[in-house]
C-alpha cells in the first residue's frame, strides 16, 4: 500500500516535470525569431530593341517565330522586335541623334560604309569569335568590313535576282521559254501584252540597282564612286545606251501604249494596284518581274494557290552581248556602338545568324539564301531557292558602288523616275546624275 502510494507520487513529479518542460519549449520557441521563407532566384531580364524592315508579312512572321526560339533558349533576354517600313536606314541613322538607336538593327550593304563613318556600329568582331565569323562566305562579308579591317556587321542571309515569269501567261501568249536577252525581255512583254490583255513586265519607277545589271551586260566598266571625277562614268557609250534603253521601257511600253489605246506591256507595281514587284505578280497582274530570293517564301504564303513550276517558274536575269550579270544583295544584322546591352546583343545576333538559327529561318521557312558555308545543301533547301543558286553568271554584283552608296542609290533612282514620267528628258537625266555624283563628294 505504501508502495502504491510513493509510485503515484513519482508518476505525479514525472508528468509535473514534463508539464514544466513542455511549457518552458513553446515559450522557447515562441521567442525565437520566425525563420525566414525559403528564397527563390529571380532571374533579371535584359531587354534589347531589334529594328528591320520587312519585305511583307511574312518575313514579321518568320522573325516572330525567330524570336520565340531565342527567347526559349535564352529567357534572362526579351527582344522587343520593331519593323520601319520607309527610310529605313535613314530613320535609324535619325534615332541615333535623338539618342533612342536600338540595339540591334539591319544594315544593308550599300549603307554599311555610311553608317561606320559616322562611328554608329559595334565592332562585331571584338565580341563574337574569329571562328564563328570564319563561317560566313567572304564575299558578304566585305562591305561590312571597316577601313581597320575589323568587320561592323554579319551578313545575315543574301539574294541574287532572277527573272520570276507567269508559265500560264507564256502559255496563252504561245511562249514556251524565258527570254534569254534584254532584247527579248521587251518583245516578250510587247506579245504578252498584245495577246492576253495582261502587262508582260512590271519594273520600279527609277531603280538604279535594277538597272545594274543591263549597264555591266552590255560592257559598262563596274562603277565605284568617291570622287567628282567618277560622274565620268556616265558618260561611258555603253551607259548612255543602256540608261536610255531602260528609261524607255515605261516611256514606250506605259506612256506611249497608253496614249495608242493599248494595253500597257510595262508597268510598276502602283500601276496595277499593288504595292510592290512581289504583290504584282502573285496577284497576277503581270506576267514577269526581276525581284530577288526574298519574293519567294512571299509567293508561297501570301499565294498559296499560285505554284511553282505548275503556275511559276524562275530562270535567270537575261543577258547582255557581253555578260551575263545580275546583282546580289545582302543586309547584316549590326549592333549600335552605344548599346548598354552589347552581350546580349551579340547572343541575340550568334543566335539568328548561326547555324541553328539559319537552319530555321533561312533554309526550312525559305527566307533567302544562307550566309554561311555549307547549309546551300541542306536537305531542307526550298527547290525555288536551290535552282536559283544554279544559275550561271559573268558577274555577280553585290550591292555596293562608294562609301555613299544608299544616298547615291536613292538620288540617282529618283532622277530616272523623274524620266520616266516625262518630268524632264533622258539627256538632262543623264547631266542630273553626274551633277549628284560631282556634288555629293565636293560636299555639295
Amino acid at each position: 500500500m505504501k508502495y502504491s502510494k510513493a509510485l503515484e507520487k513519482t508518476t505525479s513529479l514525472v508528468i509535473a516535470l514534463i508539464l514544466i518542460i513542455a511549457i518552458i519549449a513553446v515559450a522557447w520557441f515562441a521567442m525565437r525569431p520566425a525563420a525566414p521563407p525559403p528564397t527563390t532566384t529571380v532571374v533579371e531580364k535584359v531587354y534589347i530593341r531589334f529594328a528591320g524592315w520587312s519585305a511583307g508579312e511574312t518575313e514579321m512572321k518568320n522573325y516572330e517565330k525567330i524570336i520565340k526560339m531565342f527567347e526559349e533558349k535564352y529567357p534572362d533576354i526579351a527582344v522587343k522586335y520593331e519593323v520601319i517600313t520607309q527610310m529605313f536606314h535613314e530613320n535609324i541613322l535619325a534615332s541615333f541623334g535623338a539618342g533612342v538607336a536600338p540595339d540591334v538593327f539591319y544594315l544593308d550593304s550599300a549603307w554599311a560604309p555610311i553608317f561606320t563613318e559616322k562611328g554608329a556600329l559595334y565592332p562585331v568582331s571584338d565580341i563574337v569569335s574569329q571562328d564563328f565569323i570564319n563561317q560566313f562566305y567572304d564575299f558578304l562579308l566585305e562591305p561590312f568590313r571597316g577601313p581597320d579591317g575589323k568587320i561592323y556587321g554579319l551578313p545575315k542571309d543574301w539574294s541574287m535576282l532572277m527573272l520570276f515569269y507567269n508559265k500560264k501567261l507564256f502559255e496563252q501568249a504561245g511562249l514556251t521559254k524565258p527570254p534569254d536577252t534584254w532584247e527579248e525581255l521587251e518583245e516578250y512583254a510587247k506579245i504578252i501584252a498584245d495577246k492576253t490583255g495582261k502587262p508582260g513586265l512590271a519594273i520600279y519607277l527609277g531603280g538604279f540597282n535594277r538597272y545594274m545589271p543591263v549597264a555591266l551586260s552590255y560592257g559598262a566598266p563596274k562603277p565605284w564612286f568617291d570622287d567628282p571625277g567618277d560622274a565620268s562614268w556616265f558618260d561611258d557609250p555603253a551607259v548612255e545606251k543602256t540608261m536610255e534603253w531602260y528609261i524607255n521601257l515605261y516611256l514606250k511600253g506605259k506612256i506611249e501604249r497608253e496614249k495608242q489605246g493599248l494595253t500597257p506591256y510595262v508597268v510598276s507595281p502602283q500601276d496595277v494596284g499593288a504595292g510592290w514587284l512581289g504583290d504584282a505578280f502573285g496577284k497576277q497582274e503581270v506576267a514577269m518581274v526581276i525581284s530577288g530570293n526574298w519574293m519567294i517564301p512571299f509567293l508561297a504564303d501570301q499565294f498559296p494557290d499560285f505554284k511553282f513550276g505548275e503556275d511559276w517558274d524562275i530562270a535567270p536575269v537575261p543577258r547582255g552581248p557581253e555578260k551575263r550579270v545580275t546583282m546580289a544583295y545582302t543586309v547584316a544584322l549590326a549592333i549600335n556602338a552605344k548599346t548598354e546591352n552589347p552581350d546580349a546583343a551579340a547572343k541575340f545576333v550568334e543566335f539568328i545568324l548561326g547555324p541553328e538559327g539559319q537552319k530555321e529561318l533561312v533554309v526550312k521557312m525559305g527566307h533567302t539564301l544562307p550566309s554561311i558555308k555549307g547549309l546551300e545543301n541542306d536537305p531542307n533547301m526550298w527547290p525555288q531557292h536551290k535552282k536559283s543558286l544554279s544559275f550561271k553568271y559573268d558577274i555577280v554584283q553585290i550591292f555596293l558602288w562608294g562609301p555613299k552608296s544608299g544616298e547615291l542609290e536613292g538620288k540617282i533612282s529618283d532622277i530616272m523616275a523623274s524620266a520616266m514620267r516625262e518630268e524632264i528628258s533622258i539627256d538632262e537625266a543623264l547631266n542630273a546624275m553626274k551633277q549628284t555624283v560631282e556634288e555629293m563628294f565636293r560636299g555639295g
